[in-house]
């Protein structure tokens, strides 16, 4: 079994051929498949670049339910849109729908905390928590579940980049994110349901335990001087507190007028959006994930490089196979080592490669823009077309419309994850495939974050849209080149960081510990 890129790559160039070796035919079911349409497997791809659109096709997909919801994030946020969306499941659940909540417990950003899925039960809806080491564990809690997902009675899927929360759905005045999802239906839906099964059935995924009503009194037992006595003590403080909580989660999940008016404006600016979505028959349609189960001890004992980490295995095949362009959209572009080496296969096979991440103004992580900017430039020189966003809203459509001034005035950031390979074949055709799903270019979605992806090949027209978006938002960004300036899409030289000298300083202070912390960003 091969245990590198480096590796790979060395066999792979003395054996003169990318089919010489396939890393993800290594890969078991369900954490790897491939269905063709010409088999009769037709899966159909709709593209969804607006978050507020987005939003609603998720609400759209569980009205639909017959027989089962399955739910799985990184983030389950405690706003407007989770309550929405929460209240959605809830309401598939009255009617008999099994639902079924997987939630990430990454102390950063965990929310739904087991007040809120006691409430959830009290629904019928089950909550289990992925890893929920505690945070002395310092190695296995970095093993994070990354994945993005609803699914429908295994006949329709979202993922991609967005989790639940206001600011992945373009609701939030303060700061969004620019995102990309898809919405799949056919037979992958089946394999991408048994994936969740393995997660959450996993011993990795626990079930909450449920907190209990205290009583107002503690009741206590005292020896003393040779006598047996029992004392009361007020216990109302923690009482309090429970049915504060309790109240508070079973209000989170309640409908209130103003949800009943938001939900109205999310469907009036979406409908229109929606309905003039395509959706697109997928040729060759490929589903690969990572297995669940991640920690201190499998780094250690489990060949886990090998035997966990299988997207990454996926996207090299497809990776090390390009000979003409290669279009890469990532929240983060941090490079490691593996990464590196592929790149620089890729250049030496004169691939264009063409980038689109975060600048500093975009972004809600400047630990990582430190690292950015101190390679950003090289790529510059070595030729890629390395482009960055600005901080700005973008409507890609004339129906893109958010619901307020300020939620377009607030700071907007890429989020996306997209892949596009682009290839000439011997007939000299161009052969292209994209990927959408949760896969950053960092050390975190490379090794310690379980991660997902779909894949379409062969539709050149699914392949424009999603071409067509990414260069819209490029375009509304700004280049950076080798001699570290900057250029708008007019020509005008602007400024390499786009933001406040506020936001630099604090950049430049944090510059040498992010670079020393880089392996975990």
């Amino acid at each position: 079994m091969i245990h590198s890129f480096a590796l790979f790559l060395l066999l792979l160039l003395m054996a003169g051929s990318a089919k010489a070796l396939k890393m993800s035919d290594s890969i078991p079911y369900p954490f790897y498949e491939v269905q063709k349409s010409k088999q009769g497997l037709d899966n159909h791809f709709t593209v969804l670049n607006s978050g507020i659109a987005s939003l609603q096709a998720r609400i759209d997909l569980i009205r639909s339910a017959q027989s089962n919801i399955e739910v799985e994030y990184f983030i389950y946020g405690l706003d407007d849109s989770s309550k929405i969306f929460s209240l959605e499941l809830i309401e598939a659940a009255k009617r008999g729908v099994k639902v079924r909540l997987l939630i990430d417990m990454s102390l950063a950003v965990f929310e739904l905390d087991k007040y809120y899925a006691k409430a959830f039960s009290e629904h019928g809806v089950e909550v289990k928590y992925y890893n929920t080491a505690a945070a002395y564990r310092v190695s296995s809690i970095n093993f994070r579940n990354h994945r993005k997902l609803i699914s429908v009675d295994d006949r329709a899927a979202i993922t991609g980049g967005r989790n639940i929360g206001d600011d992945y759905f373009d609701l939030s005045t303060k700061f969004n994110f620019l995102d990309r999802d898809v919405l799949v239906e056919g037979p992958i839906v089946k394999t991408i349901r048994a994936s969740f099964d393995e997660y959450f059935t996993h011993k990795i995924s626990k079930s909450p335990r449920f907190p209990k009503k205290p009583e107002a009194f503690k009741i206590k037992k005292r020896s003393r001087y040779g006598k047996r006595f029992i004392i009361k003590e007020d216990n109302s403080r923690n009482l309090k507190m429970y049915e504060n909580k309790m109240a508070k989660a079973r209000e989170f999940l309640t409908e209130t007028d103003s949800t009943i008016e938001l939900r109205k404006k999310i469907e009036d600016i979406s409908r229109p959006i929606l309905d003039s979505k395509k959706s697109y028959l997928c040729p060759e349609t490929t589903y690969s994930t990572d297995r669940p189960g991640g920690n201190f001890k499998t780094r250690l004992f489990k060949n886990y490089s090998d035997n966990y980490r299988y997207l990454r295995k996926t996207l090299f095949d497809k990776l090390v196979t390009i000979n003409h362009k290669l279009y890469i959209s990532s929240l983060y572009m941090l490079n490691n080592e593996e990464s590196k080496e592929l790149m620089d296969l890729l250049l030496d096979r004169k691939v264009e490669i063409t980038m689109y991440t975060n600048s500093l103004a975009s972004t809600d992580a400047v630990y990582v823009a430190a690292n950015l900017y101190r390679d950003v430039f090289k790529w510059a020189g070595l030729g890629m077309s390395t482009n960055v966003h600005n901080g700005k809203y973008i409507p890609l459509t004339e129906q893109d419309e958010t619901i307020s001034p300020e939620v377009k005035s607030a700071t907007w950031g890429t989020h996306s994850k997209t892949h596009i390979y682009e290839s000439i074949d011997q007939n000299g055709d161009e052969v292209s495939e994209v990927m959408i799903g949760t896969y950053n270019i960092d050390n975190r979605s490379n090794y310690y974050n379980s991660e997902m992806a779909v894949f379409c090949k062969g539709n050149p027209e699914l392949t424009s849209e999603i071409k067509d978006s990414m260069y819209k938002r490029m375009n509304n960004g700004f280049q950076i080149h080798e001699d570290k300036t900057a250029t708008n899409k007019n020509g005008d030289s602007v400024s390499i960081y786009g933001t406040s000298s506020k936001k630099k300083t604090l950049m430049r202070l944090i510059s040498i510990p992010s670079r020393l912390l880089k392996f975990l960003l």
